[in-house]
């Protein structure tokens, strides 16, 4: 394997947190090795100390998948600063979370992967997804060794047949899974053409997409295409906000609060890199093994 050690910029890392606080999916750890798919190629990862150890991609496309580029100190004082602007004091619960996650990275994965990780991710557990995904790879996708597939092109699973995809644990998905990719098919610019919008065009275009409601495609702008202002609202996140900090909220509806009023306070109150400041909150170290999801409203 290839190695770099991190420097001093690019810590503090933790690898084994960024790749299991359900940010992604289908990639499985053996000892102290991790090993997935990320653009087309069979991925093998490890960290011992400041050691990257790696297979399957380029130095710079493994700084570039793990957001080692991310300027960490800076996002971190930019959160506190806006904090405090909107509340006039520092968040205590948000340096707890903070605390228990750093070395924490958003990663930067392909986004026709990412689009169907999470379309797959809906109502779902992180064990379930990734079995989920593991079937769809071993059916359809693209064989890289005996045992090892990358991910099913748009063309590819544009063509498949509903029941047979259904038999991939896919259930409801299946057809949302099937339309979608037919799109990106005929629509081969697609995700170029995403990538140069703004955060709220860009997903109010995924939203367009079968299966992709509002969660799905913040996750997706998120985790696939660098908009760290975007804020995935799930359960876990939705009950933090509202213990936490709904005395903060101006808003005139009571009871539950809307996906998008959640949204919007986190931009306001965490500033650019809400995206970043969910992800502590959400990928604290208390979570069991396996509890960890991203579930996400029906489209």
């Amino acid at each position: 394997m290839k190695s770099f050690s991190l420097t001093e910029s690019q810590l503090p890392f933790d690898l084994d947190l960024s790749l299991s606080c359900g940010q992604i999916f289908g990639w499985k750890k053996t000892r102290d090795t991790w090993k997935g798919v990320h653009n087309g190629s069979i991925v093998t990862i490890r960290q011992k100390g400041i050691l990257i150890e790696y297979d399957g991609l380029s130095q710079q496309d493994v700084i570039r998948f793990l957001g080692l580029s991310d300027p960490i100190s800076d996002i971190i004082e930019s959160i506190r600063e806006h904090i405090i602007a909107y509340k006039g004091s520092p968040d205590r619960f948000f340096e707890t979370r903070y605390s228990q996650s750093r070395g924490l990275r958003i990663l930067r994965q392909h986004p026709w992967e990412c689009l169907v990780s999470f379309i797959c991710s809906a109502n779902s557990n992180v064990s379930t997804i990734g079995k989920r995904i593991n079937l769809i790879l071993g059916r359809y996708g693209t064989s890289c060794t005996l045992f090892e597939n990358t991910f099913p092109d748009p063309a590819v699973l544009s063509q498949c047949q509903e029941p047979e995809l259904r038999e991939c644990l896919t259930g409801y998905r299946a057809p949302y899974l099937i339309k979608t990719a037919q799109y990106i098919h005929e629509h081969p610019d697609f995700f170029h053409q995403v990538r140069k919008m703004e955060y709220h065009q860009a997903k109010d275009t995924l939203m367009n997409l079968p299966g992709v409601g509002p969660k799905v495609a913040d996750c997706v702008l998120l985790f696939a295409f660098e908009h760290l202002n975007a804020v995935p609202v799930d359960i876990r996140i939705r009950k933090i906000i509202e213990d936490k900090y709904a005395s903060l909220i101006h808003t005139d509806k009571s009871g539950k609060l809307p996906y998008d009023t959640i949204g919007g306070f986190c931009r306001e109150y965490f500033g650019p890199y809400a995206g970043y400041a969910q992800q502590y909150l959400f990928a604290t170290r208390d979570l069991e093994k396996g509890e960890v999801t991203r579930s996400a409203e029906l489209p």
